[in-house]
Formats: structure tokens, sequence, C-alpha cells
């Protein structure tokens, strides 16, 4: 086995055009690839772990603003993400989503995510993840 040690790739005809190749013999972009922000919280202000990331904001219960230090170049990139809740109920599911309102479409620099219980109300969970993948500025 080798190794490479190098501090930047950049690519042979442009800046963003390393390949990789995958599974079998497909190759993928290695830029589309990495994750452009990913941030792990408590749900409310409190960030335990982030990349990209420069604020979480609890807008209310179950509703949060997440902020993303180096902009996106659209609003097109995707979202995704986890939450779980502990409370005396025990364990419960709880599902993130966007909420349907017109304020809360995506920005090239923020998203708003709202987090519910299965019995539908908005609530903050202890953990929440998040993570965009998409195009930097």
């Amino acid at each position: 086995m080798s190794t490479l040690n190098v501090d930047a790739l950049v690519g042979n005809t442009s800046a963003n055009a390393i390949t990789v190749r995958g599974e079998g013999s497909a190759t993928t972009s290695l830029q589309q690839g990495l994750a452009k922000q990913w941030c792990n919280w408590n749900g409310a202000t409190t960030i335990a772990d982030s990349f990209n990331t420069t604020s979480a904001t609890d807008n209310a219960s179950g509703d949060s603003t997440m902020t993303i230090a180096t902009a996106m170049v659209s609003i097109n990139f995707t979202v995704g993400g986890l939450s779980k809740s502990n409370d005396n109920g025990g364990v419960r599911f709880a599902a993130m989503n966007f909420p349907a309102n017109a304020t809360a479409i995506p920005s090239t620099t923020t998203y708003r995510i709202h987090t519910q219980y299965d019995n539908t109300t908005l609530r903050d969970a202890e953990l929440q993840t998040v993570h965009i993948f998409g195009d930097l500025a």
C-alpha cells in the first residue's frame, strides 16, 4: 500500500474536477460527495460539534434556524437530519422537516427546520443532527 501526503488537491483541468473511483468502475466527483455543513446540537442553541456552522437559533420550541458559515452557491442544496428525545414517556420518536410557511424557505446561508414528536407537537429534542450537501459559493 502506498501513502500520498499532500497539502492540497487541485483538478488538472479545473479546480473542481477531481474524481474518485467509487464502487465497481463508477467514478464520482470528490467535491460533490463531501458534506458542506453539519451540526450536532441540543435542539436549542448548544452546539456539541459542527462543521461550517455559525449558529443554531432557537426560534421557538421545535423550531430552529441553522446558519451556514460559508454560503452555498444556491438554495438548491439537500438537508438531512435525525433527532431523538427523552422525556417522561421514555425515548420518543422525533421527526425533522421544513416548516410549511413561506418565511422558512432556505437561503444560501440559512435553513429552518421543525422537530416534532409522534403526536405532531413541535418540541426541542435533546439530540439533533443535520447535514447538507450541495455546492459552496
